[in-house]
């Protein structure tokens, strides 16, 4: 048998995956907002005033960034990433939670591979006096990129955290 733990372990790091997820969802809908706001901007600048926002592309772009990371973050958090669906096709279920939990932890190896170069160009970025709007320093824009694959690496935890809490649980069994 395996050994029995309190659930409520479980449900305290399935809490903080799904409060992380609601902050990603509400990051997520900002951005969104900000790219409709910014682009119907672009569009009456242009058409009404006759003039432009020389900055509105870039700021553009590093929002789709933003928007990108984010998004992986909370396929992450919802487990709708990129995995191995075949096996857990062909594969019984007691052998497809190891699989599983084997794919979360090579894919945990490569987010913090991502995330150390990621840091890696940041830094690089840093020395940069390349400027987003005024004087806000592009390379802020460009954080998300390390960043973003820590939080996918934290959600990836969470999960690995949460198949072993799991696993060790056997329903029914007295204390």
């Amino acid at each position: 048998m395996l050994r029995k733990e309190r659930p409520d372990k479980n449900a305290f790091l399935q809490s903080i995956n799904a409060f992380l997820g609601k902050i990603e969802i509400g990051f997520l809908c900002l951005i969104v907002a900000m790219m409709l706001g910014l682009a119907i901007l672009k569009i009456v600048m242009r058409y009404v005033f006759n003039a432009s926002l020389l900055w509105s592309d870039v700021m553009l772009q590093h929002l789709t960034l933003w928007l990108c990371f984010l998004g992986a973050a909370l396929a992450t958090c919802e487990r709708r990433h990129i995995s191995i669906d075949v096996l857990n096709r062909i594969l019984p279920k007691k052998i497809t939670r190891w699989t599983n939990l084997v794919v979360d932890c090579l894919a945990l190896i490569v987010v913090a591979v991502l995330a150390h170069y990621g840091f890696i160009f940041l830094q690089d970025e840093q020395l940069s006096e390349a400027v987003l709007i005024g004087s806000i320093p592009l390379w802020w824009a460009k954080a998300i990129i390390p960043y973003g694959f820590v939080l996918i690496g934290i959600h990836f935890a969470l999960q690995i955290g949460i198949h072993l809490v799991g696993a060790s649980y056997v329903e029914g069994e007295s204390e």
